[in-house]
């Protein structure tokens, strides 16, 4: 369950869309942009042991130029990757903030970035990573700036897209005489092992460009599959689909591997679409030219599409290769974090997208026990199904899954984004609504307006716009 990353590998190798596409995309960097100054806040590295008294550097940033004496402070909750500070003008939210005249901060989440609380990443270690200490952590620094600058008591608003959606809702959960009122984007509330519902709404969003594209395919990924199972030789597959080295059939986890990359490929393509050149249209303008040959000839023809035209660009299946990333104890800092989301998926939420769906649309190539090895391998033999059925369970009870008791919280998700069958699609109350916007992929509400966005997602951001205008109106009351 690895992240989405854009940014190809070094060595004319790629994960392509591999792995979980959690990772909220990146605003775009302009010519004349100012940067702001990164700073350090002393964080607790453990919140939940009172003799523990150590504290590390938690990375943040902050933007006072819309800042009125008297007004809220905002916060965008730091995810799964490095934090960015071009946030801090941009989106939806910085309107907002002029609107509103709030002070914003973004805080970088614990173990990602810059914000290491502990010498390495070892199994020892990463105990102190878990979603109840990046609660913690945001409630320690929100405490702390509003003593600091004496800002308005209880008056935060806090801002999340994804994992930090869930994190937004949360803290209005665990902090509400902080915060004022959260807005939650596209973030999953509900832990569950087998997320096999994934891959049901990236048919359903397929679907929507017309029958063929599905069938397609579900013909391709089976071609492959059988002659996967069929034959020992793999060459021509392996040349067809741009493989670094060729596959081994006889090794499943790299079998398994391979096509996941497949399937996560076109998942990538849904779950952002819209954000980039390949969008669910023109993938399934391949999938159903003939002119391509059979499906699986245009599948290979997406592989091309997504690898780029660079012959050296190639697709790095392995399991070992992933593994590798998995056990790497070293801090990079940069871009996402793989042993530490992989970590957090094993230990409190899992979210494995496999392929059990009873529709078999993308074969069953992809059971549970494949991502569970993962944390058996990454983390020991402890993690067993069992274990993690154990603490997926108690997310559930600590936050609510999809009822959290919770007021002031708007939920937004969009009906192309796959996420969305995790969060809450209902109104829970007059004080908890929920926004689904038909047509629209991951997080699309927190991006500024386009004059092409559907007038769905432009009256879906008035709207929380006013919610969080009526969330300070009453903080200042």
């Amino acid at each position: 369950l690895k992240h989405l990353t854009l940014v190809l590998l070094a060595l004319g190798q790629s994960s392509a869309f591999r792995g979980h596409r959690k990772h909220l995309d990146s605003p775009p960097s302009t010519k004349d942009e100012v940067v702001a100054e990164e700073q350090y806040f002393d964080q607790v590295l453990d919140h939940f042991t009172a003799t523990d008294g150590r504290t590390w550097p938690q990375r943040f940033w902050s933007n006072w130029d819309n800042y009125v004496e008297g007004g809220p402070a905002f916060i965008m909750i730091g995810g799964e990757g490095e934090a960015n500070p071009r946030w801090l003008t941009y989106g939806q939210w910085s309107e907002w903030a002029k609107e509103n005249g709030a002070a914003m901060f973004l805080l970088e989440h614990r173990y990602y970035g810059q914000s290491k609380p502990t010498e390495d990443m070892s199994t020892e270690n990463m105990r102190y990573l878990s979603s109840r200490q990046g609660l913690e952590d945001l409630g320690h620094f929100m405490t702390a700036m509003t003593n600091t600058y004496d800002l308005m008591a209880g008056s935060w608003i806090t801002f999340g897209g994804s994992y930090p959606g869930s994190l937004s809702a949360w803290m209005r959960l665990r902090f509400p005489h902080l915060v004022a009122g959260s807005v939650s984007s596209s973030g999953p509330l509900f832990a569950k092992l087998d997320y096999f519902e994934y891959f049901e709404v990236v048919a359903d969003a397929l679907d929507t460009t017309g029958p063929g594209c599905n069938l397609a395919l579900t013909e391709a990924l089976k071609t492959v599959e059988g002659i996967v199972g069929e034959t020992d030789d793999l060459e021509e597959l392996s040349s067809l689909f741009r493989l670094c080295e060729p596959l081994d059939g006889s090794n499943s986890m790299d079998v398994m591997s391979f096509m996941e990359l497949l399937v996560d490929n076109l998942a990538g393509i849904v779950q952002y679409n819209g954000f980039y050149n390949e969008d669910i249209f023109s993938i399934c303008a391949i999938m159903t030219d003939e002119s391509f040959g059979e499906p699986m000839n245009r599948l290979a023809a997406v592989n091309d599409v997504l690898l780029g035209p660079d012959q050296e660009m190639c697709l790095d299946h392995t399991y070992a290769s992933f593994l590798s990333l998995l056990t790497d104890i070293s801090w990079t800092g940069e871009g996402v974090g793989w042993r530490q989301w992989i970590w957090q998926t094993c230990t409190e939420f899992g979210w494995y997208q496999t392929t059990n769906q009873e529709s078999g649309v993308y074969g069953h190539t992809l059971p549970l026990e494949f991502f569970e090895q993962w944390c058996q391998d990454a983390f020991g033999p402890e993690f067993t199904h069992e274990m993690m059925e154990k603490s997926v369970a108690a997310s559930n009870i600590e936050y609510g899954g999809y009822e959290p008791s919770v007021s002031n919280v708007v939920f937004v998700h969009g009906s192309i984004d796959p996420w969305h069958a995790m969060g809450v699609l209902e109104d829970l109350h007059e004080g908890a609504p929920s926004i689904y916007i038909t047509g629209t992929s991951h997080c699309a509400d927190m991006y500024p307006d386009k004059s092409s966005d559907p007038e769905e997602l432009t009256a879906a951001r008035v709207r929380i716009g006013g919610l969080v205008k009526g969330w300070v109106e009453n903080a200042r009351k």
